[in-house]
């Protein structure tokens, strides 16, 4: 039978036949929602499947999944667990409702905006490593965060400067599926509306919501511009990126390989964040071109500062006060070093 084999093996080659494709030993999906190629975010993605599958020599497979391909954020984060998706980049925001840690992330105008301060506080201090262990305790394994920039105010007809302009206008503000952006927005005075991220363009458009929060990256791959008129510089949150790995799918990898994952996500790490740095004045000149930018003051934004402490507080009643702690005693070490 072997010899069988070889024979015809050989007499394929022999006939000017291509041997089939060896097959890789380890598949891993990697799903998240961005649709925009040009974006920071996705071309980190698409760097760490070129570096895992070039330095594994094709021993893992990345199937790249963008656009929703796989579902919305609920639905990626459900197929994660399950170990059918192997790899989620997700917002914070979209997978809060999973690892309720996240939720230090909601906490409004608690993060640097330095972008050097701000990558040590998320991926290289104490407090990344009790995400990490608390991450591993869900089953996910912690693949650093990526910086997608501070959520910014968008409306469509109304200019907002201060809250009074949201409540006095009963602006009604999208958010995304998870109860602390809609706690934020009632505490400033919107009407809240949860709206999945890939039909929020419709929302937009049809005039379901009358604004949206997202960072300029978003507001341009998704041409938000096209449907809103003004942006207001309100920079609550920080719009976190962070990298989930099914664990028990990267436990199952042998050393070697885990190393050629973990080396991939380092690399497209810092490769993710200076690209969105080298960006940022760009995305802000494109939207300049397309929308009226209101720049806040120091007082105004003082003023959306005020409306929104309590969220600590609820932040703190649903998670506990440990990794808020953790994270606001990281903070204040970056800040004081």
């Amino acid at each position: 039978m072997k010899f069988l084999l070889k024979a015809s093996l050989a007499g394929a080659i022999a006939l000017g036949g291509a041997l089939p494709a060896m097959a890789a030993d380890y598949t891993m999906i990697l799903g998240h929602t961005l649709s925009d190629s040009a974006h920071p975010l996705y071309k980190a993605f698409e760097k760490i499947k070129s570096e895992i599958e070039t330095n594994s020599d094709g021993r893992i497979e990345v199937q790249h999944q963008p656009g929703a391909a796989l579902g919305g954020d609920r639905e990626l984060m459900e197929s994660l667990l399950l170990g059918d998706v192997q790899f989620v980049p997700i917002s914070t925001s979209g997978a809060v409702q999973f690892v309720p840690e996240f939720a230090v992330f909601e906490i409004p105008y608690v993060f640097p905006t330095d972008t050097a301060v701000l990558r040590g506080i998320l991926n290289e201090s104490s407090f990344t490593a009790d995400l990490e262990e608390a991450l591993a305790d869900k089953g996910l394994k912690f693949g650093r965060f990526y910086n997608g920039g501070f959520r910014q105010l968008t409306t469509s007809s109304v200019p907002v400067r201060t809250p009074d302009d949201i409540s006095s206008n009963n602006l009604r503000i999208r958010v995304i599926e998870n109860p602390y952006p809609v706690a934020i927005w009632k505490a400033i005075g919107a009407a809240p509306t949860p709206i999945a991220f890939p039909e929020l363009y419709g929302a937009l458009q049809q005039g379901v919501v009358d604004g949206q929060e997202n960072p300029f990256g978003h507001i341009l791959s998704q041409k938000f511009y096209e449907v809103q008129k003004y942006l207001s510089t309100t920079s609550h949150i920080l719009l976190a990126n962070v990298n989930l790995i099914n664990k028990e799918w990267y436990d199952s990898l042998p050393e070697d390989l885990q190393k050629v994952v973990d080396d991939a996500l380092v690399t497209a790490d810092a490769f993710q964040w200076q690209l969105q740095d080298d960006m940022q004045a760009g995305q802000r000149a494109d939207i300049e071109a397309n929308m009226e930018v209101i720049d806040l003051t120091d007082e105004e934004i003082a003023l959306f500062k005020e409306k929104t402490v309590p969220i600590q507080e609820m932040v703190r009643e649903n998670v506990g006060d440990a990794m808020v702690d953790s994270l606001l005693s990281a903070i204040d070490n970056a800040n004081n070093s």
